[in-house]
């Protein structure tokens, strides 16, 4: 029983810091749709959707960054990298945010079939594509911190946001 709660915990370490940045990128999107869509506005579901969302994207991301393809250019500028993780971690997101609105479709009406009927005719495609541009320029951030942390090492980052040791 003890290695299995260590490995949990070891899980829910390693995805922390990415559900953390997903969750308030999450609520930033839900936030703005709610401001520029009155019809959706911001309820408990749209947080627990945020929420779930943040925890399902972290953990693909997460997943998808083992990917060999995703570390191509070892000795180029770390923007390649960057632009390249941040496209592919952008395409994994555009479909969960379509998912998430066929869900809320299918949900609404009651029929898979009649919701995708539905996202197809009654999605507002600007508000939708407004959020796939929120979500890029914040992958962009993400995508950089990691990479950043990655050549510079997590203690040298927290040292020079939080101070500490001098070297």
């Amino acid at each position: 029983m003890g290695k299995i709660i260590g490995r949990i915990k070891k899980e829910l370490l390693h995805i922390l810091p990415a559900f953390v940045f997903f969750l308030v990128m999450f609520q930033i999107i839900a936030v703005t749709r709610a401001l520029t869509l009155k019809a959706y506005g911001v309820t408990v579901r749209a947080s627990a959707i945020a929420v779930i969302g943040a925890l399902v994207v972290a953990k693909a991301i997460l997943v998808s960054d083992k990917w060999p393809f995703l570390n191509l250019y070892p000795r180029k500028p770390l923007v390649w990298n960057v632009v390249l993780k941040m496209t592919v971690f952008s395409v994994i997101t555009l479909l969960f945010l379509f998912i998430e609105e066929l869900f809320h479709e299918s949900h609404q009406h009651n029929s898979f079939v009649i919701g995708y009927e539905q996202l197809k005719t009654g999605i507002v495609w600007p508000a939708f594509f407004a959020r796939e541009i929120w979500v890029t320029i914040l992958l962009f951030f993400y995508c950089s911190s990691i990479e950043l942390f990655r050549i510079v090492g997590i203690d040298r980052v927290k040292e020079i946001f939080f101070g500490g040791k001098k070297t």
